[in-house]
């Protein structure tokens, strides 16, 4: 028998509705300032908080970056594993999930430009990576899974396909959201011209 969790208590979630406005915050900052407004005294005050009550909340300034970029990839994967149990052929199914990637992307591009031009670091010694502390690359991983089984090996894992094409995709994103001046065709087209040398 699962072990219950403990009930949340009143002051489970005022603490996190505060962490949610601190999130917003820097969401918001993020997009009229762009990464250099993201300071901890700016934050706070967007949140209506003293700065010090942040530290309660984030040891530092990355860990707010960090649950802005779990905020942007939650949606995304979930998407992506919907569209992959919902399609059984693996070639269409291959094809769906990476446009989903793509499109959420452009769909969301302030999203795209938090995940992807603020760099990571860490704080301390102790601290991990992003990568390392969430399942975002077993998430991008799981292209390897669908391009070996759009090739016929579908108890295989392409990891160095999956790499090539999670780079292509997210290049697709960054031109057509970075460089839209330029007359890009649509994004199916890119992503069509990108897997026929995968299967």
């Amino acid at each position: 028998m699962a072990a219950s969790r403990p009930a949340r208590t009143p002051k489970d979630e005022r603490q996190e509705q505060v962490r949610a406005r601190i999130v917003e915050a820097a969401r918001e900052l993020f997009e009229t300032k762009g990464a250099a407004g993201l300071s901890i005294r700016a934050i706070a005050a967007r949140a209506g908080l003293p700065a010090m009550t942040l530290y309660s909340y984030f040891p530092n300034k990355m860990a707010i970056v960090r649950a802005l970029w779990s905020l942007a990839f939650d949606p995304l994967f979930a998407q992506m594993h919907a569209i992959e149990a919902a399609e059984p052929e693996p070639k269409a199914r291959l094809r769906k999930v990476a446009q989903a990637y793509v499109d959420y992307w452009l769909s969301h591009p302030d999203r795209y430009r938090i995940v992807y031009t603020i760099e990571d670091r860490r704080e301390s010694g102790q601290d991990q990576w992003f990568i390392e502390e969430t399942d975002v690359i077993a998430a991008h991983m799981r292209f390897g899974q669908l391009i070996a089984a759009a090739r016929g090996d579908p108890q295989g894992d392409d990891r160095i396909r999956a790499e090539a094409l999670i780079c292509a995709l997210t290049g697709v994103a960054h031109m057509l959201i970075g460089v839209s001046e330029y007359p890009w065709r649509s994004s199916d087209r890119y992503v069509e011209a990108i897997l026929a040398g995968f299967c």
